[in-house]
């Protein structure tokens, strides 16, 4: 195995695999996680959902009018490009249109959500846990911590940044190739060399891994705190390794990390640099993938920034939203190659949306509105929750979801209550912890 390979494709990444830590206590088995998985792509510093799925026009955006939204099945998109940094600056490499006409039936778009914050930090943890407070675990680690209730995962929940609190109901994993390997292979003096020395032969290592665990479990038998169980747990894993780890390592020795160079749409623009938030949402999501399919992991945090656009809003917004869109585009493709996509969800969101008018300095500023797009086996696609005015402010929604007077503004309590019965975290000890404030609506059937 070229394990040389395995640290570059996890740092070119811009990944780094550490060992689990938090309130999660290992299991004897060594089954394999077979989903559902969670994938939580963020768009950090707060979209502008009127560039793409709530589109206006008019007074709203410079960029188009009115007349120009166009519709894929039930939904209205915006006509935004994305263009690159090329010469004339007009290069075209993907669309909002190329989106929604071919992902369109996966999609549940679901516009009018009322963040009830201009925050960057107080709207990331409410997109990403339903709640404002400090601390409050996210979903995408609460939807691990119901999988590791079951089995041992090694990499429970996988995180590249945003919100990924988990205030201990879950392991979390940021990604440090040298320790990953050596926990897959502790016998390895220098597992990241081509080739390798061990510590011990083989026969010898084992006895020493079987005695190790023999010793382990006798400890955790005379054990009756939690905490020092778990402690236990944790620290053999990080001893003896896992054979999970290993099938992670394998794969990602066997598998490219898909660069600029093999997205044929993208290896011939004139300054292919352009599209390197694009190209870096792929890379998160090939490593999410490969864990998935080792079933070493649950959930994973995927992201790029650079939509906090104060200034110079049409050309920055539009490029960023279009390098979100096509990453999205790669995430659906691959996890249908992968055989992933049967048992797979897809949440994406941001901090908040923007103003629905422009400051001095052509860009638009902080709005409590926003938009969130879903996907996944459970999740009806072709269909738009929730609706905005010509203002961009939030309609009221009734129990049935339908837009009218009545009723009340969706809120991200709302969407988090569906989530977790969605996600079978409702009615469990971290669903009474950590309590959602909002209405049981219909998301999902």
């Amino acid at each position: 195995m070229n394990r040389r390979r395995f640290v570059q494709l996890a740092s070119i990444a811009g990944l780094g695999f550490v060992a689990p830590f938090g309130a999660t206590a290992s299991r004897a088995d060594s089954a394999k996680y077979e989903g559902p998985y969670w994938i939580v792509l963020n768009a950090g510093g707060g979209w502008d959902p009127t560039f793409f799925c709530d589109p206006k026009g008019g007074k709203i955006d410079d960029l188009y009018s009115a007349s120009q939204i166009e519709k894929a099945g039930n939904i209205p998109f915006a006509p935004v490009k994305g263009y690159t940094n090329g010469k004339d600056g007009t290069e075209v490499f993907y669309t909002v249109q190329d989106f929604f006409e071919k992902y369109h039936n996966q999609i549940t778009v679901v516009n009018g959500i009322d963040t009830e914050t201009n925050n960057h930090d107080v709207g990331s943890r409410t997109t990403w846990s339903g709640d404002q407070a400090e601390d409050f675990p996210c979903f995408a680690g609460l939807a691990a911590a119901v999988a590791l209730e079951k089995m041992n995962i090694p990499l429970a929940f996988l995180s590249n940044g945003g919100y990924d609190t988990t205030n201990g109901t879950c392991s979390l994993s940021r990604v440090d190739a040298d320790a990953v390997a050596r926990l897959a292979y502790p016998n390895l003096i220098n597992p990241t060399d081509d080739n390798p020395a061990p510590y011990n032969s083989p026969n010898t290592a084992s006895r020493i891994a079987s005695a190790q665990l023999g010793r382990l479990q006798a400890m955790r038998d005379k054990q009756t705190l939690p905490n020092a169980r778990s402690a236990m747990s944790n620290l053999y894993l990080a001893r003896g390794g896992d054979s999970g780890l290993s099938a992670l390592a394998q794969e990602l020795s066997k598998n490219k990390l898909v660069n600029v160079d093999d997205i044929p749409d993208l290896a011939n623009l004139e300054d292919n640099g352009s599209v390197r938030d694009a190209v870096s949402i792929m890379q998160q999501a090939q490593i999410a993938m490969l864990s998935f399919k080792s079933g070493v992991a649950v959930s994973a945090n995927l992201g790029i920034g650079g939509f906090d656009t104060h200034s110079n809003h049409d050309d920055d917004q539009s490029h960023q939203v279009v390098q979100l869109l096509r990453g999205l585009a790669y995430i659906f493709d691959e996890l249908k190659a992968q055989g992933l996509d049967k048992k797979t969800y897809v949440l994406v969101g941001s901090d908040f949306g923007r103003t629905p008018n422009y400051n001095a300095g052509k860009g638009k500023d902080h709005w409590n509105i926003t938009s969130m797009m879903m996907a996944g086996p459970k999740i009806e696609g072709n269909r738009v929750i929730g609706a905005t005015d010509g203002g961009f402010v939030s309609k009221n929604v009734d129990s049935h979801l339908k837009v009218g007077a009545s009723g009340a503004r969706i809120t991200t309590g709302d969407i988090h209550i569906a989530l977790r019965k969605l996600a079978g975290i409702t009615g469990t000890t971290n669903d009474q912890l950590f309590p959602l404030v909002g209405s049981n609506l219909p998301f999902f059937g």
